[in-house]
């Protein structure tokens, strides 16, 4: 299949000002975030105040995960009730060409509903995977009143809908395959949340699909590439974008991503903002709960079909 694809970088915002507190910054950050959100849907963040080394080793400890034999994978796969792992092929749409690739899910810590393979075979990666994950937690909820003043909201808003937040982190593997026509490390899609989180990947492969055609991401050093899903989309009465975007690895070595998705807890009922909603933007958007519409897009394209 032909890879060619036009090169874009996405819109840099600096939330270290805001982040810092520096006066002002939120309604200035919050401006650049709309407009971002309007037109493209896709961003990238600096000065998010995370150590990078922490994102380089997390890479680290994806690629030792992948590497365990698949008798240790799928000794926690992920079903229906419980996150885990999703194998090879495992992530399917319909009667399209399986995704060429695995992950390993995992949802807040000390969840019943986690599972890990054993300590033993791979020490110290629950507990990594942990740190991390809280780290991109704490980040999230720091960047919500700019959401919400984006959307010409209260900044605290999204406060009590993220209290706590029903976030999921994935490491995923995309090996060295050549793809067939029309097949791809992960299909074209948008995702199902709020925000998802992206760092910075040596290996490229992300695309987005633009008003003009798909664009391969050009990222930013130690910058994460942040989207709005369906729900912030539907939360903005269509006002803010949910793109689609895709991924595959053309190179000759394995590829990994752990993006970050933060999204609001289950019981939360998604309904046009009042500050998107105006004589020129009618509602368009009907309500509905956000723990329903996950549980149909997980079970779409990434639940085996045995559980």
């Amino acid at each position: 299949m032909s890879s060619k694809q036009a090169s874009t970088r996405l819109p840099v915002i600096d939330v270290g000002p805001y982040l810092s507190g520096v006066s002002g910054a939120l309604e200035r950050t919050a401006e650049e975030l709309r407009a971002a959100l309007e037109e493209i849907g896709f961003l990238s963040i600096v000065g998010h105040g995370i150590k990078w080394q922490m994102v380089q080793d997390m890479y680290a400890w994806a690629a030792r995960y992948h590497e365990l034999d698949d008798i240790a994978k799928f000794d926690h796969e992920m079903t229906s009730a419980l996150m885990g792992y999703v194998g090879l092929g495992g992530a399917k749409r319909g009667d399209r060409p399986h995704a060429l690739n695995a992950a390993f899910f995992m949802g807040r810590p000390g969840s019943k509903r986690n599972q890990f393979p054993d300590e033993a075979l791979l020490p110290g990666f629950e507990s990594a995977a942990e740190s991390y994950y809280r780290t991109m937690e704490r980040l999230c909820h720091k960047l919500l009143p700019l959401y919400a003043v984006a959307a010409d909201m209260p900044a605290s808003y999204f406060k009590e809908f993220f209290d706590p937040a029903l976030a999921t982190l994935r490491m995923s593997h995309y090996p060295p395959i050549a793809a067939e026509l029309d097949q791809w490390g992960i299909d074209p899609h948008s995702d199902a949340g709020f925000m998802t989180l992206l760092p910075t990947n040596e290996v490229s492969g992300l695309a987005i699909k633009s008003d003009d055609g798909w664009f391969s991401v050009e990222q930013e050093p130690e910058s994460f590439v942040v989207n709005a899903g369906d729900t912030l989309r539907a939360w903005s009465n269509n006002r803010f974008r949910s793109t689609k975007h895709r991924a595959l690895n053309i190179g000759a070595g394995n590829r990994y991503a752990i993006p970050f998705f933060f999204d609001p807890r289950a019981d939360t009922m998604i309904e046009p903002l009042p500050g998107c909603i105006n004589d020129l933007r009618p509602i368009v958007v009907e309500p509905y709960r956000y723990g329903e519409y996950l549980q149909n897009f997980m079970r779409e394209g990434y639940i085996p079909t045995a559980n």
